[in-house]
Order: structure tokens, then C-alpha cells, then sequence
């Protein structure tokens, strides 16, 4: 008997350590999903918002790690309807609770189509956003959306129909926009897309048809993350964009070379580590 309880003591004491939920900060993390996106913010009160699901199911083994026995997630945001972007959300949603879900326009496909059923089932609150909304999630905590304008809608291009996100929370800072193409980046800096954030993920995996120098250097930020899959096919991330994000002294996380990362605040100075996954 003492044997089974020390052999389940063993399990579960790293599970408990490495879960969200033990340490009251704000926390931002993005998981190695290869060639997509997926990751998640956390609030010091314990507010979960997961942003994106990756190109396959292994997004699910990293919110597992990460979220430990949390079975609600308060918010679901997915910046896109393209693949790399959506494909473990289907799943998630038979997974954990989810509150609320800020979804773009566009969303189409068989997964779609599960992930929209699964949400309805659940009673989720879906909201599409239509204009620049901020919510107040707790105090010293803000998140904005910015979904694109009707002339970027009108176009072919589903990366331009990217929901843009800004998360500021007590210390911690990050800016996101989805797959967004350049003059769609642009468009936000003229809309009022001004904040700077310590963290900016790159927009479409590094590509060089995005992360316009004048974008990048608003959000002045300190790292740059790019998610993307080894040797792709795509040639992401661009070599003139690491090189100029490093010339600038801005520091690259590379989830090809590096895996995933949290990154969280400790007396307003930003800090961050692997994940070793």
C-alpha cells in the first residue's frame, strides 16, 4: 500500500509543479507544434485563453502539460480558418470547458463545422468580433482584439482575415497577428494598433511576405517568437528577418530549434525558459 501511494506521489508532484495554476502571474506560452500555431495566456487570477490549435493533435499534449487538472478554458480565440491553425480545437472542445470563443470571419471546413458544434453543444459564448474590443479581464489585465476591416475581407486571402490580438497583463506584454500579410500590418498601425509589447509573435511562421519592418518596430519588442516547422517547405522564417531582428538586438525563439517556451513577469522584467517539449 505505502509503495502504490509513493509510486503515484512520484507521478504526480511534477504535474502539479509544472501546472499554471500553482503560481499566481501572468504567463504567456507557446507550444512546438511544428508548422502552425498554438498558444495560451494566463491571467495572475487564473483566467485561461487558448489562441489557436496547431496542425495536428500535439497542441493537446502541451496544454495538457501545461494546465495540469484545469479543465476550463475561459477563452478561445483562433486568429484564422487555415489548417496549421485549427486542427487539435475539434478536439479540445470535447476536452475542457470553454466559456467563450472569439472566432474569425470565414471559418469553413469539416473541422470547422465539429469545432462550431462542439462550442454550440457546450453552450460556449461565441462572439465574431466586428470592430477593435477590449476586455478588462481582471485588474492590470486588458485584451484587444482587431479583426480585419471589410477591404481585406473582400480579398481571396484568409491570412489577411486574421483576428490581431494585444495582451497586457501585470507586467507582461505580447502582440499577435494571426497570419497576417503586411499591408494588412500596416492597416493596424493606422487604425491604432499602437502598443508596444515585450513579446511579438511573428506573423505567418516568419514569412518574408510579412513582419513589416514598421510593424516590428511599433510593438518594439524585446523577443520575437516564431513558430514554425522544421526544414518546412515554405522557407520560413525569412533570413533577412532574423538577421534584422537581430541586428536590432531584438532576441528570436525558434520553436523548430528551441520547442516550447513560457515566458512570465517577475517585477516587471520579462523572463522565459524552455519547456523541454
Amino acid at each position: 500500500m505505502y509503495r502504490l501511494f509513493f509510486i503515484l506521489l512520484f507521478l504526480f508532484i511534477p504535474l502539479y509543479f509544472f501546472s499554471s495554476s500553482v503560481v499566481s502571474r501572468a504567463e504567456v506560452v507557446f507550444f512546438d507544434v511544428g508548422q502552425g500555431d498554438a498558444f495560451a495566456l494566463k491571467t495572475p487570477q487564473g483566467k485561461i485563453i487558448a489562441v489557436d490549435g496547431g496542425p495536428d493533435l500535439s497542441a493537446l499534449y502541451g496544454w495538457g502539460r501545461w494546465l495540469g487538472w484545469k479543465r476550463t478554458i475561459d477563452i478561445l480565440i483562433i486568429s484564422h480558418g487555415h489548417s496549421d491553425h485549427l486542427a487539435a480545437l475539434p478536439e479540445l472542445v470535447t476536452r475542457y470547458q470553454i466559456k467563450q470563443a472569439l472566432l474569425p470571419s470565414g471559418l469553413s471546413g469539416i473541422a470547422a463545422q465539429t469545432l462550431l458544434s462542439g462550442l454550440r453543444s457546450q453552450g460556449t459564448a461565441i462572439i465574431y468580433p466586428q470592430s477593435e474590443t477590449c476586455w478588462q479581464l481582471e485588474p492590470a489585465c486588458s485584451l484587444c482584439i482587431f479583426p480585419p476591416t471589410a477591404e481585406f475581407l473582400k480579398t481571396d486571402d484568409e491570412n489577411d482575415w486574421s483576428l490581431a490580438l494585444h495582451f497586457n497583463c501585470d507586467g507582461l506584454s505580447l502582440a499577435a497577428a494571426g497570419d497576417a500579410n503586411r499591408r494588412r500590418e500596416l492597416a493596424l498601425l493606422s487604425s491604432g494598433f499602437l502598443w508596444q509589447a515585450q513579446i511579438l509573435k511573428a506573423s505567418h511562421h516568419g514569412a518574408d511576405t510579412s513582419n513589416d519592418p514598421s510593424f516590428v518596430a511599433r510593438v518594439k519588442p524585446a523577443v520575437v517568437v516564431i513558430s514554425v516547422g522544421a526544414d518546412n517547405t515554405y522557407g520560413h522564417p525569412d533570413p533577412e528577418l532574423i538577421n534584422s531582428l537581430r541586428v536590432a538586438g531584438i532576441k528570436v525563439w525558434r520553436t523548430d530549434e528551441q520547442g516550447s517556451v513560457i515566458f512570465y513577469a517577475n517585477n516587471k522584467k520579462i523572463n522565459y525558459r524552455g519547456l523541454g517539449f
